[in-house]
């Protein structure tokens, strides 16, 4: 049997293949870890100067709401179901 030569060896593949693993891996995980800001504290020293939003009293019109809904009960093995065809 003749076996077709490749024209780029394999060893040349797996090289890429390590290379593009590692690259993804640094983009994906080590690149935003080091983007991280340098003083932590200067976050927490904003969350405890932020002012949280005044309460607003809203009227509702009609006071209250009524909703109706009518369904048909279809559960398995109840007495009204059809039993299933046998093929």
């Amino acid at each position: 049997m003749n076996r077709y030569p490749s024209s780029t060896p394999r060893a040349a593949f797996g090289i890429i293949a390590i290379a593009m693993t590692a690259l993804t891996v640094g983009l994906a995980v080590v690149v935003p870890a080091k983007m991280s800001p340098g003083y932590p504290a200067v976050g927490a020293v904003l969350a405890a100067q932020a002012v949280a939003p005044a309460a607003t009293e809203v009227a509702i019109v009609p006071g209250r709401i009524t909703v109706i809904g009518v369904r048909e009960s279809t559960v398995a093995g109840s007495p009204t179901a059809a039993p299933p065809k046998r093929s």
